[in-house]
This record gives C-alpha cells, structure tokens and sequence, in this order.
C-alpha cells in the first residue's frame, strides 16, 4: 500500500471491525446474561401467550447483530482487497450493501420491540426508522453502483 489514502482506508476498516466487535461481544455478554445468568438489572419477563414472540425478538437480535457484522467485515476486506488490486469500488460489494438495507430493517424493528419484549409487556412497535434506515441503504447502494460504473468507464476510456 503506497498511497496513504490506501492506509487510512485500511486503518480505519480495522477500528470499525475493532469497534464492532467489542459491540458484538458487549451484546452476546448482556445477552447470555439476561438469559441464563438471572440478570438483576434487567430480568426477563417471560409471559406464556407470548414466549414465541420474545423468542423471536431475541433471536433476531442475536443472529442479526452476527450478521450484520459478518457482512460489515466482508464489505470492508473487498474494499481493501479492491484497493490493492487498483479496483477502487468493487461490484461484489453492491449485494453486501443490498442485504445490509435487509438486515438493517429488522434489526430497526428488533429495536423498536426489544424493551417491551425483556420487560414483559404486550405491545408491538413499528417506528419510521424500521422503514428509513433500509431505504437510506438502499439509496447508498444505488449510489455505490453508480460510483462502480463511473469507475468502469474511467478505466476503458484509459
């Protein structure tokens, strides 16, 4: 890597994989916690017609967390792979960003729902964000594959 926008580019995609798995290991911990472990600062509620629900909500937070980590950390190695290879925007990376608008939208709704779930009560939530945070992906998406096909037709006009 010669070019130190390359390195900054690098350093960074390891700070936010730093970051974010802190995070991942913060949310298995609580996890783990408020499920076997007798969490006294937040017990769980568990009410019988509703298990499934909670069960749900749980999961969801769980393996959409994992997920969205796990497409996070393969977005940033094809940028850095890219960059070494002279591809500045690789196009393998607009479906990592199409199933993060996924992701996004029921980790969005997982939030909203999680506070209600852990305390026990019986209501379900649909905020804006649930609906706003994919679109805003997807329009990043958009652009990322706009920005991929400016750089293609640099490149053959070279």
């Amino acid at each position: 890597m010669k070019n130190p926008t390359q390195k900054s580019i690098k350093r960074l995609s390891i700070a936010i994989l730093a970051i974010g798995g802190l995070t991942l290991i913060y949310t298995y911990v609580q996890m783990i916690s408020l499920l076997w472990l007798n969490n006294f600062i937040t017990p769980i509620t568990w009410i019988p017609d509703m298990k499934g629900w909670q069960i749900f909500i749980i999961a969801a937070r769980f393996l959409g967390l994992t997920l969205l980590f796990v497409l996070c950390s393969v977005f940033l190695y094809r940028i850095n792979k890219g960059l070494k290879d002279g591809e500045i925007f690789p196009k393998s990376n607009i479906p990592i960003i199409r199933w993060t608008a996924l992701v996004g939208a029921l980790l969005a709704f997982v939030h909203s729902n999680y506070a209600a779930v852990v305390k026990g009560e019986s209501e379900l939530t649909l905020d804006s964000n649930t609906i706003l945070i994919p679109l805003i992906i997807l329009l990043f998406a958009g652009l990322y594959r706009m920005a991929y096909l400016a750089a293609k037709d640099s490149n053959l006009a070279i």
